[in-house]
């Protein structure tokens, strides 16, 4: 049995794209003077081989978003792996947090504007958001394996409606995002691999009716 606890120091990011392609500024995370913080702790125990695992974490970060607009970034996130038979293994993570669009959260969004945000009179909030991701990996021979995978992130729409619009924010609001894919993975040797997967994408804009995107791909993988 093992217990592990980790901090860090991190690059305070946003996710906002740089406003001009040659002249570097900097953005509401760097802005606020100080970077990003987390800490996570986990419990792990092997099981038939195979890692047993629990941990939670947390993460917090201060945005400057100017004119004295303030974001306190934070998130609280579980993971696992658990192996339910000695071929079978399930293993997630699942996240609530505030602000975190540096991370990939709220579909990589961190506030809404509630009128123009070069407005210095414009409210800002940051954007609340819930998800996560679970695989169950199935492995059918030393060389062969199958994973099947279900996602979500979801920017609560609650949040967003009445206080921010499409064209005040950059563009369309993605209020939720729910993802599958599945994937066959053959390694015949120990340093190459080749692999095929099926992605199912769906989009839920805040504003508008829901697309589809599916996708295949094959990629072949060499480890050194």
């Amino acid at each position: 049995m093992n217990l592990t606890l980790q901090a860090g120091i991190l690059d305070n990011i946003i996710s906002e794209h740089p406003s001009h392609s040659f002249f570097r500024q900097p953005q509401a995370g760097e802005q606020s003077g100080q970077p990003a913080y987390g800490v996570r702790t986990a419990w792990s125990h092997s099981v038939s081989e195979h890692p047993l695992s629990f941990g939670v974490s947390g993460y917090y970060g201060r945005q400057d978003w100017a004119w004295n607009r303030y974001v306190d970034a934070w998130a609280g996130m579980a993971d696992w792996q658990v192996p339910i038979l000695p071929r079978l293994i399930l293993s997630g993570e699942f996240y609530r947090g505030r602000g975190i669009g540096g991370l990939g959260g709220g579909i990589s969004r961190p506030v809404v504007f509630g009128g123009s945000p070069y407005d210095v009179s414009t409210p800002i909030r940051g954007l609340d958001a819930a998800g996560g991701w679970s695989q169950l990996k199935f492995q059918i021979t030393s060389k062969v394996e199958m994973n099947g995978v279900f996602a979500e992130d979801n920017a609560f729409a609650r949040d967003i409606r009445g206080f921010a619009t499409d064209k005040n924010n950059f563009g369309t609001i993605l209020g939720r995002n729910h993802g599958m894919l599945g994937n066959v993975v053959y390694r015949p040797r120990s340093d190459l691999l080749f692999a095929a997967e099926f992605r199912r994408l769906r989009s839920f804009p805040v504003f508008s009716s829901s697309s589809v995107t599916n996708q295949v791909n094959l990629a072949m993988g060499i480890l050194f």
